[in-house]
């Protein structure tokens, strides 16, 4: 396992990497991991994302200008090597904890729905109101508003024009989509 640039093997790059890595470069780097995995548990990729990044890469370049001895090249690799297990590393814990761990009792993860307590976010069932006769309310172009037992609905002609106080009736439901047609004039009675 012997590089073959200058003779050292890959664990002495290693050791030549972090060795004698200097005080700035080391901060830069161990800010800039910790920022990044201070990233990973906000929303989004924001201000410790960008700043860890810069931070690592900063570290990264002071170090490999600072180098004396051993290859640059695999120093920054083994760097970044280092860097990235140890933001996985954090991940991984991150979502162990977010399943069955301390974050999993935190704000950070929504355990209930948006919907209160009570009332319920379906549809409302219009499908009773299938067959039954109203008014319309205002003229139908082809939606409008008709009067159905006694309950004012919005509603969509068949055709393209209903004038207003003309009798309907209901003739498909979907959803809350309510289809109504002309209904004679006998039907007065029955509304």
């Amino acid at each position: 396992m012997l590089l073959a640039s200058n003779g050292l093997t890959f664990w002495q790059e290693i050791q030549i990497a972090f060795g004698d890595i200097g005080i700035i470069p080391a901060i830069l780097l161990v800010l800039g991991t910790v920022f990044i995995i201070v990233e990973i548990f906000q929303p989004g990729f924001g201000f410790f994302g960008v700043v860890g990044i810069l931070f690592v890469i900063a570290g990264m370049a002071v170090r490999l200008f600072m180098s004396k001895r051993g290859s640059p090249i695999i120093q920054f690799f083994v760097m970044l090597l280092c860097v990235t297990v140890a933001v996985c590393i954090a991940l991984l814990i991150m979502l162990r904890s977010l399943k069955k761990g301390r974050l999993s009792r935190t704000g950070l993860v929504q355990n209930t729905t948006a919907v209160s307590e009570g009332i319920t976010g379906g549809t409302e069932d219009f499908s009773s109101l299938l067959g039954k006769i109203g008014k319309t309310d205002s003229v139908l172009r082809p939606s409008g508003n008709a009067l159905i037992d006694g309950k004012l609905y919005s509603v969509v002609s068949q055709s393209s024009l209903i004038e207003s106080g003309k009798y309907v009736q209901v003739i498909a439901v979907e959803g809350v989509k309510i289809t109504v047609k002309e209904y004679s004039e006998f039907a007065k009675d029955y509304v």
